[in-house]
């Protein structure tokens, strides 16, 4: 063995016991509100295209960035651990251009220049890497095994590797951790914006295709990822390569531009179903592994993220995993947690959650850099010094509290009616009540079903182009799209009920659930629940909403979050062909809905508003066959002492949600 080697070896050793011991007993030498980062120390060198040969014969190729010799440019001896990031979207231009900032996809300075190696390689089948690719392909996980390894094993590597990266890059460093195996050098990954269930967050909320999404994907990320792999094929043939080259990347690259199952969305072909093609994508079932592995986890996720409903279940899974429960469980308000796992939940939206100087609440690369120094280098960082590893934002108050479990200790499942009467605050249609006592007489209301699209709602916002940042302070805020949803609240597509205005305070804090009694005259139908903060002045601010296909109502008993009496707060629907269920015209049924989690809080004064509607287009999409069971329905929502339609809200004092956050890497506005 060469001493280099040797010495890198003794390292890992190092590390990984730091590691053990620092995950169990907080450092004595830092606390959360004292660490202050290392300043720059190196200037920053790179090597491009470098190849990385997998166990099939296909060769991925990586840009390396190492720490320099300021005064020579020579690489710094280190040695370094190693940040990677794999990405569809090419690794060299796009949303990777550090031009626009650091968005934890492309190069980051910051990091290196502190003494760390980054590598940035584009998954198979994009940008300069071979073979043809498919969304998060069950291939691409052991690749990232074998990427892991050839990053360990970069010259002035220490050994240890922590993964980084956004949206995609987020999801893989999930699958690749449940991948690496116990005894890998990967030793830690910070996924900013990942997804729990990609058919369940996105892509088929509540059994209706997010065709805005998914044709999103096709018109702008595909084309990207396309372009950029043409791009780098042609520099390659200017600089020597072949045209073999060339010709090869046109035919396999072009060929995965249709790797979405976008006709099965649209036409309801089977993978419009959750399917084994989803199955074999969904980072919530790899949980356990990644405990089994060793691998800590720092999430960074948003109430308005595209994935808003995914990273709190993401902590849970991986908090229960390590407490020896079931993943898809609810937390136990006083079982044990780790600081291993970690979630930073903000206000922020899909986009430029990463982005340096858009909002005020969030320094990804500082977060970084505290993590990775206490997993890859084994520094005393106090980033482990917490009880309470759950960070979350509160929407309506402007403040960050931090927690153990979610669903949240503190919050109590709170059942709010749809009534009858009028509340007053709107012009529409329906202006119910929502009230805390049952309805005493019966009485219907109804709604018909749309598909017309709304150019400005929160889903809009949140889907396309994955939601341009609305944060308070940014200089993108405010947008009206998310600022007021009367315009959707108007009918007859929609029934809004308000409640009286809130005397004190109270926390709207974890998951929601809507049941509806109904009956309807078509064959199927298609539901969609709304919840929002509307102030003083009338203006009805959108929280959060939830959606489902009546013929998909049926529940996972298995998987659905239930109180002590049996009702449900967090329904799981099996979304497959399989569980579809007829209906009758005419025939009351119950649908339980899944409403995404939110934490806002309503002040006094203020009052909650439901609405409940059968239209989000165009970020859901019936389809083809769905329509065709959907076109001209009419529905009555019932409400009566045998039908109690109602929304199940979990409550809080603001004070039973503490302590309030001070650590000010995860809560910088504290």
């Amino acid at each position: 063995m060469t001493r280099s080697r040797l010495r890198n070896a003794v390292l890992v050793v190092a590390f990984t016991v730091a590691s053990v011991l620092t995950s169990g007993v907080p450092p004595a030498q830092a606390t959360p509100g004292e660490w202050t980062p290392d300043p720059a120390r190196y200037g920053v060198g790179e090597r491009i295209n470098q190849p990385i040969v997998m166990s099939d014969g296909t060769v991925l190729r990586g840009n390396v960035y190492y720490p320099a010799e300021p005064a020579t440019g020579e690489p710094a001896p280190g040695p370094f651990p190693v940040v990677l990031t794999q990405t569809p979207y090419g690794k060299d231009k796009g949303i990777n251009d550090p031009s626009v900032g650091t968005t934890g996809m492309g190069k980051n300075p910051y990091l290196i220049e502190r003494g760390y190696i980054q590598a940035i390689v584009d998954v198979r089948g994009t940008g300069a890497s071979e073979g043809a690719w498919s969304f998060l392909q069950p291939v691409e996980a052991n690749d990232s095994v074998a990427v892991i390894r050839w990053a360990a094993n970069l010259p002035h590597s220490s050994g240890a590797v922590g993964l980084i990266g956004q949206s995609y890059g987020g999801l893989n460093q999930l699958m690749a951790a449940g991948a690496a195996g116990r005894n890998s050098p990967l030793k830690a990954i910070l996924p900013i914006v990942p997804g729990d269930d990609l058919y369940r967050d996105v892509l088929g909320t509540g059994g209706v295709p997010n065709s805005l999404l998914a044709a999103e994907y096709l018109a702008v990320n595909l084309p990207q990822s396309y372009l950029n792999a043409l791009q780098s094929a042609l520099l390659g043939y200017v600089h020597g390569q072949s045209l073999d080259n060339l010709l090869r990347v046109l035919v396999e690259h072009g060929a995965s531009l249709g790797v979405l199952p976008i006709g099965d969305l649209l036409v309801g072909g089977p993978n419009a179903y959750d399917s084994t093609y989803w199955a074999a994508r969904r980072p919530h079932d790899v949980l356990a592994d990644i405990v089994a592995n060793q691998v800590p986890a720092m999430i960074v996720g948003g109430w308005h993220d595209a994935f808003q409903r995914g990273t709190p279940l993401l902590y849970s899974g991986l908090q229960n995993a390590w407490s020896g429960r079931p993943t898809y469980a609810p937390m136990s308000p006083d079982q044990p947690v780790t600081s291993r796992y970690q979630l930073v939940q903000g206000p922020w939206f899909h986009s430029t959650v990463a982005v340096e100087g858009v909002h005020p609440y969030l320094n990804v690369s500082k977060l970084a850099l505290r993590w990775f120094d206490h997993w890859l280098k084994g520094r005393p960082t106090g980033i482990t010094d917490t009880t309470t590893p759950l960070h979350s934002y509160d929407l309506g108050a402007d403040r960050w509290i931090d927690a153990t479990s979610y669903p949240f200790r503190g919050a109590t499942p709170t059942r709010f009616y749809l009534g009858a009467g009028r509340s007053g605050t709107i012009e529409s249609s329906n202006d119910g009540t929502l009230t805390g006592t049952p309805p005493q007489a019966g009485g219907t209301d109804t709604v018909v079903w749309s598909n017309v699209p709304h150019a400005c709602t929160p889903s809009t916002t949140q889907f396309v182009l994955l939601g341009a940042d609305q944060t308070p302070g940014s200089p993108l805020a405010p947008n009206p799209c998310v600022t007021d949803a009367r315009p959707v609240q108007l009918g007859p597509d929609a029934a809004t009920y308000t409640s009286s205005p809130m005397t004190t305070a109270t926390t709207i804090a974890g998951p929601i659930a809507a049941r509806i009694y109904a009956t309807a005259n078509t064959a199927d139908t298609q539901w969609v629940v709304r919840v929002d903060d509307v102030a003083p002045d009338g203006t009805s601010k959108p929280l959060t909403r939830g959606g489902l296909l009546g013929s998909l109502r049926a529940l996972d008993e298995s998987r659905t979050w239930r109180t002590a009496d049996g009702t449900p707060t967090l329904p799981y629907h099996p979304y497959t062909a399989a569980s579809a269920q007829s209906m009758l015209s005419g025939t009351l049924t119950p649908y339980d809905i899944e409403v995404f989690p939110t934490m806002a809080t309503i002040k006094p004064g203020h009052r909650i508003r439901v609405t409940i509607g059968t239209d989000d287009a165009p970020a859901l999409t019936p389809t083809i066959t769905q329509t065709l069971q959907l076109i001209g329905g009419v529905y009555q929502i019932h409400r009566s002492p045998v039908a109690a339609s109602y929304v199940e809200l979990p409550l809080a004092a603001p004070a039973a949600l503490s302590p309030t956050c001070t650590d000010q890497t995860t809560c910088p506005v504290a």
